[in-house]
């Protein structure tokens, strides 16, 4: 014992009672938690947060419902992993989203599947795993999100086993379909899906359509088949209660709850059931002893209600009588005034339609749905009576209560709901759509003369006095509250009606616009001949449509963006997508519809829709947005599609990127494509504006289309990373392709406004120059690393697939030039365009403007570039492109000769541009400033060959001598005091770009060759020396580029050699010269060897060449 009497195995005693003391007390806090959780998620989650389990962090909560997914509540754990994106823990404003904030447990469900490792799991094996941890909640919005961040993550861990996220989605429902369907007790075997019907239903739902392969198919439907999906708990539950299959499988589109329901709904259910028990506790007492006799009838009963289903029984028996049934309830419903006997008729109907739908019997039901919309008499004009009235309220009732069940009869209940529409706005005294959507062809019964005080009414004089009453009868008993629900329920319907519902809401309102909305309700012109005799012989606007409906409307139409906006955020993405995709074509439709107000009305549907859906991130590697925006590109595209609408959506589109575009992923396709349509459109307006969206784009959204160098969703941040391909994941490769696939595409739109063909409408030169200076900002781009090259997919035979570059040149070479290719293949084809380019006797402005932006991009940017990319650039892109523009030139020029040698009569020719200043010169950050301070610049600073572009072409404006250094001096001249630079000859490409574009190639041999030592001299110096050669003394003797182009055969035997001009002669030579003079200007910089090595060879080569010109003068 120590000096207090305590003995040291006392004091160990102790501890181990302490220890013990508070591991007893921790479980019994968390057995609480648990409890607390089950009931409450919040409550459970704060209590689990107070008692030290867990920290209010999203990434630790994920891993707290990870790690205790055995002991927790899973259907709570479903909750939090379903919660809505702006769902917060903390009601606190500005709080992180990881610390409580919004979007709280959507981090949660991130973090929780990023956890997990489906690394070489199977398919079928990887959802089983995820969902052993929770229920998937009741929402199909909350199943959607979960099962969409399941599909991307098992993607990123699994590159070779799915094209895309899009793909892996899709397949998770179609598996979650075929559990439900395999295993549910409900469906008869013999109805079950087989694995044919499996594959069938998965056919073309990889990357532009097409098909996983069967055996991949096959081998899950056989695995689920013989292992379904259940929890540790079910199995539990069901081996309790002796084996009997318990297992919940209520089919994921048709009813709320897949795999579980809410707490609240699982309270509800037990009470039920236990009040169900007690009941028949209760009554069992009441009764008394049967008699032995009356057992045996009571079993014998019980076994024929057990082997016959009551609809089995129902059918075939309302199969024979509802034939005469609808005969019968016609003639009473026809004749009788009798409200008793009415009400009894409309009760029949009601209860007829039911049994026909529940009983699948198509026929009946679609003959009684029309009979009782024709006794609402809403496609008539006459007088409605209170049976008409009642039968309207028990369509309304029906379409409400038992619209899962009505299939291709929505058609007649929407047509009526459709005149209810038009009847209530008469009622209010307002006039239909039509007054204000006609195109304004019909005038009406304004253009009939008056025939004096005591004439007779007009038939549409009597016809709208008639609706005007119906109407006022409608609003009076009809509720509008019950006419909207209809619409508002659709939430509560089955993917399958929701397909009939939206189909025959198309159908419907396809006929409101063509004037004819009442058709199939009923013989209008029988109806109308009911009417007064003085009304007979009288015009009639009604009888435009045939139907005495009048003009378009877009009632459905206004109804049909409801329906979107109810179901959008709803209904799984898969499903969604088949909905909007016979929405979006109805819109596309509409959209290019002669009448401008109906299309601007689709538009500007399509615009609200658009708006909201693009409110929704979209996760990588799905292209929800490219589907959903595709009705845009689809009205662009259709040639007979209005000015005036093409106009409204590139506003749109520009209205969509201001506000949305830190959410557009798959949606920039769409975009871009649209704004490369607009450069070839008919309308100049349109072209301007399109280059004019695209210009704002660059100016004020430049960061999220630069966003291609990070991963923040997927947690990297190191750039290097990032550009190392091998270090990257499969799912990051895809998306780094994507990502090049896009600014791909957005170079095609700016240089689709570079005119490098004639026209009958032609582009303003200005436009085509604004394009040249956004093809120097994307090489700025590409050069600084803001975008990176694709990793893999590389091709040079297929322009319009992605990866397209150019041949001989290594794999890593290949894909960094996929990069550059469209700009330079557009600069080139803008270099030789035969577009005539003129303006205030300047000529071939856009030839010499691609000259020049080329010229700046490969002296600012010459140095990413390898030998082999070098060789291939002047090979396949400078030099074809100024030979062809040579060889295209048929002007005079072509043929003036001088006298002598010495006597030239060319001074006209255009002079070689000089050497620009250093990207820091003083006079260039001048420029760059007072560019700046316009009002109409761009907020970000111009790249080092943008800033080079926009100097020049201020200086070619302004007629300048080509020293960029004073370039800020002529920007701030007024355009009227510039000096006279009209030419003699200004559409002649040889006299106005020739020099400009040879001068480009004696630039790149001074900056960029001379540095290239032993390669530029084996590689890149015979290659430019030959197009001085075929310029100066026309050598080596070739056939025409043109040619050779119509040449099939490119065969040259036999073929006339071109030969070269005076011009080009005189152009070539002064190159010659000009190369001579750089040598001593860059022998401070060569190396010892290179300053020996370049002189001797370069002298050497042109004097060979120059002795050959004399000898051929």
């Amino acid at each position: 014992p120590d000096s207090n009497g305590v003995r040291p195995s006392d004091d160990v005693a102790g501890q181990i009672v302490d220890a013990f003391d508070k591991k007893r007390t921790a479980q019994q806090n968390f057995q609480t938690g648990c409890v607390r959780f089950t009931l409450s998620l919040k409550s459970g989650l704060l209590y689990f947060i107070e008692n030290g389990f867990v920290r209010l962090d999203a990434k630790e909560i994920a891993e707290f419902l990870l790690d205790n997914k055995d002991k927790l509540d899973k259907t709570q754990i479903g909750e939090v992993l379903g919660k809505e994106p702006d769902s917060a823990f903390v009601k606190d404003e500005g709080v992180e989203a990881d610390q409580g904030g919004k979007g709280f447990f959507v981090r949660i469900l991130h973090y929780y599947v990023d956890a997990m490792e489906f690394t070489d799991l199977l398919f079928d094996d990887a959802i089983r795993l995820f969902l052993s941890g929770f229920r998937l909640p009741g929402e199909a919005q909350k199943i959607d999100r979960i099962m969409e961040k399941f599909a991307e993550f098992y993607t990123r861990q699994n590159d070779d086993v799915f094209p895309s996220a899009d793909t892996a989605f899709i397949l998770a429902f179609s598996v979650i379909m075929l559990q439900t369907d395999l295993h549910n007790p409900s469906i008869k075997p013999e109805k079950r899906m087989t694995c044919e019907g499996f594959i069938r239903n998965n056919r073309g739902i990889s990357v532009d359509g097409g098909d996983l392969p069967n055996e991949f198919l096959e081998g899950i439907f056989k695995r689920i088949q013989v292992k379904p999906f259940t929890l540790k708990e079910d199995d539990l539950a069901r081996a309790k209660e002796g084996g009997a299959d318990a297992l919940e499988a209520s089919s994921f589109f048709e009813a709320p709850g897949f795999f579980g329901t809410s707490a609240e709904e699982r309270k509800k259910e037990k009470f039920r059931k236990e009040r169900e028990e007690m009941m028949a506790a209760s009554e069992q007492l009441f009764k008394k002893r049967p008699s032995k006799q009356s057992n045996a009838n009571n079993a014998a009963t019980a076994q024929l209600k057990e082997s016959i289903s009551p609809a089995n029984v129902v059918k075939p028996m309302f199969d024979v009588t509802w034939g005469p049934l609808i005969g019968t309830l016609a003639q009473v419903l026809e004749t009788s005034e009798d409200e008793n006997s009415i009400a009894l008729c409309l009760i029949a109907f009601v209860y007829s339609i039911r049994i026909s739908a529940h009983s699948g019997m198509s026929l009946a039901r679609d003959t009684f749905v029309n009979a009782l919309a024709k006794f609402t008499t809403l496609g008539s004009i006459k007088e409605m009576k209170y049976k008409n009235i009642e039968s309207i309220r028990t369509l309304l009732s029906i379409a409400i209560v038992d619209g899962d069940y009505l299939g291709e009869s929505w058609g007649p209940v929407l047509q009526c709901v459709s005149q209810l529409g038009r009847l209530q706005l008469y009622a209010s005294g307002l006039d239909s759509d039509d007054s204000f959507l006609s195109n304004g062809t019909s005038k009406g019964d304004a253009d009939e003369p008056s025939a004096g005080f005591f004439r007779s009414p007009t038939q549409a004089e009597v016809t709208r006095g008639i609706e005007e009453n119906n109407g006022r009868a409608i609003l009076a008993a009809v509720n509008e509250i019950l006419i909207d629900k209809v619409f508002s329920s659709t939430v509560n319907l089955s993917v399958t009606s929701m397909y009939h519902f939206i189909e025959q809401l198309i159908d419907v309102s396809m006929g409101e616009i063509c004037g004819d909305s009442k058709r199939g309700l009923s013989d209008v012109t029988a109806a109308s001949s009911s009417l007064q005799p003085a009304a007979q012989g009288a015009k009639t606007t009604a009888s435009r449509s045939g139907h005495g409906d009048g003009g378009p409307r877009v009632f459905s139409m206004q109804r049909l963006v409801e329906v979107a906006d109810y179901n959008m955020n709803i209904r799984p993405r898969l499903a969604w997508a088949k909905m909007w995709e016979m929405m979006g074509n109805h819109f596309a439709t509409i959209g290019c519809q002669d009448n401008a107000m109906v299309s601007m009305y689709a538009i500007d549907a399509l615009r609200q829709l658009s708006f909201k859906f693009l409110e929704k991130p979209e996760l990588a590697d799905f292209n929800f947005q490219r589907l959903f925006l595709r009705p845009f590109l689809d009205i662009m595209e259709n040639p007979t599609s209005r000015d005036d609408i093409r106009e409204l959506i590139l506003r749109c589109v520009d209205n969509m990127i201001r506000s949305m575009s830190h959410n557009i992923r798959s949606g920039w396709k769409i975009f871009f494509s649209i704004l490369t349509l607009s450069a070839s459109d008919p309308s100049e307006k349109i072209s301007t504006l399109g280059l004019a969206v695209l210009q704002r784009l660059l100016d004020e959204h430049l960061d999220q289309l630069c966003r291609l160098t990070t991963f923040d969703e997927f947690g990297v941040e190191d750039k290097e990373e990032v550009k190392d391909s091998e270090q990257m994941t499969a799912l990051q490769r895809r998306q780094r392709n994507a990502n090049a696939e896009d600014f791909v595409g957005l170079c095609h739109a700016s240089m689709s406004f570079v005119q490098t063909e004639e026209s009958d409408n032609p582009l303003p030169i200005g436009l085509s120059m604004r394009a040249l200076c956004h093809t120097a900002c994307y090489a700025d781009l590409i050069s600084e690393d803001k975008v990176l090259p694709p990793v893999s997919g590389s091709q040079p035979s297929d322009p319009n697939a992605a990866g397209y570059t150019y041949e001989g040149l290594s794999n890593e070479e290949a894909l960094e030039m996929v990069l550059w290719r469209p700009i330079l293949d557009g600069l080139a084809a803008g270099i030789c365009s035969t577009a005539p380019s003129s303006s205030g006797g300047v000529g071939c402005l856009v030839q010499r403007g691609s000259v020049i932006t080329m010229r700046a991009i490969l002296l600012r940017h010459g140095h990413v570039f390898s030998t082999s990319q070098w060789s291939v650039i002047l090979r396949q892109v400078i030099l074809p492109a100024i030979q062809i523009g040579a060889e295209y030139d048929t002007s005079p020029v072509t043929t003036i000769t001088s006298e002598s040698p010495s006597v030239s009569s060319l001074d006209f020719l255009n002079e070689a541009l000089p050497l620009p200043p250093t990207a820091d010169d003083e006079g260039l950050m001048k420029f760059a400033e007072l560019a700046e301070s316009d009002e109409s610049a761009p907020t970000r600073p111009l790249g080092t060959a943008e800033l080079l572009v926009e100097a020049s072409f201020a200086d070619l404006r302004h007629g300048g001598d080509g020293d960029l250094r004073k370039a800020h001096g002529l920007a701030k001249k007024n355009q009227d005091g510039k000096k006279d630079t009209e030419q003699p000859f200004p559409d002649s490409w040889i006299a106005t770009t020739a020099p400009v574009a040879l001068g480009m190639l004696t630039d790149a041999f001074s900056e960029v060759v001379l540095d290239k030592g032993k390669e530029g001299r084996e590689v890149l110096w015979p290659i430019i020396l030959e197009q001085l050669q075929r310029w100066s003394i026309g050598f080596p003797r070739t056939k025409s580029i043109l040619e050779s182009i119509r040449d099939d055969t490119n065969n040259d035997a036999g073929s006339e050699a071109w030969s070269p001009c005076e011009s080009l002669v005189r152009i070539g030579c002064k190159e010659l010269y000009r190369i001579l003079e750089k040598l001593p200007e860059k022998h401070a910089s060569l190396t010892e060897h290179d300053a020996q090595a370049w002189p001797k060879l370069v002298f050497q080569t042109i004097s060979d060449t120059l002795a050959k010109n004399v000898a051929m003068e």
